[in-house]
Parts: C-alpha cells; structure tokens; sequence
C-alpha cells in the first residue's frame, strides 16, 4: 500500500463476496422453493454488472448493486435497514502508530469500537475480519498519518481508504433472506495551527450498510412452472 497518495486503489477492496452461511450440497434442498427462485433471479442480475477489473474500475459499486436489487422484480426490501457512520478520534501525532506486537490497550480499543459499529453478530461471525487485520489496519494508519506530517503542511485535512468491502450473504433455513451488506474503513488525519497552538487529530472512519431482500411472492407465484423448476434447478446445482 502506498499510503502517501491516496487517489491509489490499493486497499482491500471487495466488490461483492459472496457468504453462504449454513447453506451446503443437503441444506439447501431443503429451503423453501421461493428462496430458491429468488436466489437465481438475483444471481442473474448481479452476473450483468462488470466484475472487479484494475483497470477500468468495476461498476460492481455499493451503490450499483444496491440500485439492481431494489429494482429486481423478484425481490422486495425487508426489516433490517442499516446506515451507520462512526469515527475512533484521537489527538496528537502517530497515536495509531506502534511497532512490533500491537499495543494491547490501543487493539482493545479497536476491537470494541468495531464491534459497536457493526453491532450484528451473524455480520461479524461471516465476515471473519478478526483482531488480528484490525490490528494491522491500525498500524498501516500510524503509516499513513506519518506520511502526512511529513510530506505536507499544516491546516490540511488528508485520507486514505484502507478496507472496502460488499458481501451478499445468501439465505439459508435460519435467515430467510438476502442480506447485502458493506463495510468500509478510512484513516484520516487533520491538523490545524492557529499562531503558536498546533491541533492534530487523526483517527479511523467507519461505515456500515445493510439492507435485507426477501421474495416478492406474488410476481413469484405469477411464474410459469417451467421458469420456476429451471430456477430452482440452478439453485440447487450451485452446491453440487
């Protein structure tokens, strides 16, 4: 990662993974035909949005995906809308920063304040972004602060994104729906003199976005049978 110039993509950066929870080969003959028809419409629609490319950028956006699903006609939006938006603010220079073995005391802090933001178990047990890439995330922000301080003057405010990713968590028997979710990290740094009197802060921005997809019955139901055994069909393939 080049943290100096932040007009780079090179953080972690995930346009749509996918998350099956307890889904598998025997589960998912079990779910309800309806979830099965919903999950290959979706599938479909999602296959005609360009994939990740370096170059040109992906049009497989947050914004993008979510704007497909809200129009797919075999899906409708359920409970579970989530737009969340904190910050972990410090004062002074490199409070991020350390070397070697994390600073117990700072990836504490970090841990809590995570999990706050997201404050949905079944997000953090799929996700699987544990402690241990938090910490390292902190660190490249220390990085990326010190690079600030040194290569530009004060009374700037400068940032990076450091991780960016969408998942599309499938349904299964215990979560009948499909939920979408993003979380995106930015370190950022502002420092300010007035006279004498210097004001740093820096810190990491957190963003969390969730929104749950449930099937649209009745244009479900209006389906020929045809349709509905090929698309249960091809559900039912993607594990076999």
């Amino acid at each position: 990662m080049v943290v100096t110039d932040n007009t780079r993509d090179d953080y972690l950066h995930v346009d749509l993974a996918p998350s099956f929870g307890e889904l598998n080969q025997e589960s998912v003959k079990m779910m309800d035909d309806e979830l099965k028809i919903m999950i290959s419409g979706t599938l479909h629609l999602l296959a005609k949005i360009p994939p990740s490319e370096r170059i040109p950028p992906s049009e497989r956006t947050w914004d993008k995906v979510m704007s497909t699903m809200m129009q797919a006609s075999l899906l409708e939006p359920s409970d579970g809308k989530v737009d969340r938006v904190d910050k972990l603010l410090k004062k002074g220079v490199n409070v991020f920063k350390f070397d070697g073995s994390p600073d117990a005391a700072i990836v504490k802090e970090v841990q809590g304040w995570f999990s706050k933001l997201i404050s949905d178990e079944d997000v953090l047990r799929s996700t699987k972004i544990d402690i241990n890439v938090l910490a390292k995330i902190v660190a490249q922000t220390g990085a990326t602060i010190d690079s600030f301080e040194t290569l530009f003057y004060k009374n700037e405010s400068h940032e990076k994104t450091m991780v960016d990713i969408g998942i599309l968590r499938f349904p299964d028997i215990s979560h009948p729906y499909f939920k979408v979710y993003r979380i995106k990290l930015v370190a950022w740094s502002q420092s300010e003199r007035i006279l004498m009197v210097q004001n740093d802060q820096n810190g990491i921005t957190g963003e969390f976005n969730a929104r749950n997809f449930r099937p649209r019955k009745e244009v479900i139901q209006g389906l020929t049978e045809k349709t509905k055994q090929k698309a249960i069909e091809e559900t039912e393939s993607l594990w076999d």
